[in-house]
């Protein structure tokens, strides 16, 4: 009996420590952004999550572009190389435009959509300063060994990558807000439905 008594004891114990830190810890973790916001006008946010889609499929258009550069560039004449740069600037130039209207928008969005523009901002950046970059470096060295030993190769990976995450970057949030306003609405559905 005393056997069972010293167990419940040092069981009560050990939850009475490890409750409390296990709440301590569930209020600290960071909560994602709210998906819907009271302040967000309609309008607004049904064009940027159009100008988000054609951000996303310009960005995997970037990707398609450069990744030819990188696979082909020992039997890539240079002004093969400077066209299909040519096409991906003008990509990322039109990123940058649809960005810039979403910033003047930010306000009116929703607040997953302020929080992707906030995301994929720097990846533009470094695009287009990688893209300028590589376009110089193309126009000075039009020799094959000599693009390859210059950072010509490195900013051709850059825009690659960015391209590559701020594409991921938009679809998985995109697709995650839009499940999350699902699940909303079928919450309030069946709240609604128990209350009647």
């Amino acid at each position: 009996m005393r056997r069972n008594l010293t167990k419940m004891v040092g069981t009560l114990l050990f939850a009475g420590l490890v409750m409390p830190a296990g709440m301590l810890l569930a209020n600290t973790t960071t909560q994602p952004p709210e998906v819907t916001s009271s302040s967000a006008n309609w309008y607004d946010v049904e064009q940027a999550s159009n100008m988000l889609h054609r951000m996303q499929t310009l960005t995997l258009k970037t990707r398609k572009e450069v990744a030819r550069i990188q696979v082909q560039d020992w039997e890539l004449d240079w002004r093969d190389q400077a066209d299909k740069l040519t096409r991906a600037k003008a990509d990322i130039n039109k990123i940058g435009d649809d960005l810039a209207q979403l910033d003047q928008m930010k306000n009116r969005l929703e607040p997953w959509q302020q929080s992707l523009v906030e995301k994929v901002t720097p990846q533009i950046h470094e695009m287009v300063y990688e893209m300028d970059s590589a376009l110089k470096t193309l126009n000075a060295h039009q020799n094959r060994d000599q693009l390859m030993l210059s950072e010509y190769p490195q900013n051709i990976n850059i825009i690659y990558k960015n391209a590559n995450q701020m594409a991921g970057t938009i679809g998985t949030v995109t697709q995650y807000a839009h499940a999350e306003q699902k699940m909303a609405a079928l919450r309030h559905m069946t709240t609604s439905k128990e209350s009647s």
